[in-house]
């Protein structure tokens, strides 16, 4: 009996020191405390400013005769932060009084309108004129503008006029009108593309 009074005791010291472990366990981990700390680190990135202007200089005439040369010229100026460089390319167009396009050059082969370029863009395989050249571009740095694209356009001197000749029957009055197929009494339509690009990447997009 006194044994079996021992043993118990020895079990409830065993649970009292288990509970006693448990209740500083709780105890000091409930009053724990850490240092710590937070920072927020505010990068500001202020992005470069692109603007192109282009500027055009041109009078559209009104009687566009052969041997005549329109003066017309693009410039392009940088107006931003950064480095740009430049291409262009264009389109022509005829179309005579009857409302149908005619071919940019006569049956002789002669090249209506004549097309005068500045010597600063030269043009690549692609088509495309770069100020400067494709292989080493010039670069147009801020405030800068570039020489102009186009200097002029001359109509052919040695377009002839489509006529029509009328003879009267008693051959005293010979009356000469355009048959509205030609160029004479056409229009002439020339539209010219600008491209800009930062300079450093126009190698690898161009």
């Amino acid at each position: 009996m006194k044994l079996k009074n021992e043993k118990k005791s020895k079990d409830n010291r065993k649970k009292l020191l288990i509970v006693g472990g448990i209740s500083l366990f709780t105890i000091l981990g409930g009053t724990l405390a850490y240092f710590t700390t937070s920072s927020n680190l505010v990068n500001v990135f202020n992005t470069a400013k692109y603007e192109t202007q282009i500027v055009e200089k041109f009078v559209s005439p009104d009687n566009w005769t052969p041997g005549t040369t329109t003066d017309k010229a693009i410039k392009v100026t940088n107006r931003g932060s950064i480095d740009m460089a430049l291409r262009a390319t264009y389109t022509e167009k005829w179309v005579n009084a009857n409302g149908e396009q005619l071919s940019l050059s006569d049956s002789e082969n002669n090249t209506a309108a004549i097309i005068h370029f500045d010597n600063s863009w030269a043009k690549s395989e692609d088509g495309y004129y770069y100020y400067g050249s494709k292989e080493e571009l010039t670069k147009l740095s801020p405030e800068q503008t570039s020489s102009s694209f186009i200097t002029g356009v001359t109509f052919n001197e040695n377009i002839k006029a489509n006529l029509n000749t009328d003879v009267s029957e008693d051959g005293k009055t010979i009356t000469i009108t355009s048959t509205g197929n030609g160029y004479d009494d056409a229009v002439y339509t020339l539209t010219v593309k600008i491209d800009t690009i930062q300079y450093d990447q126009a190698n690898n997009v161009w």
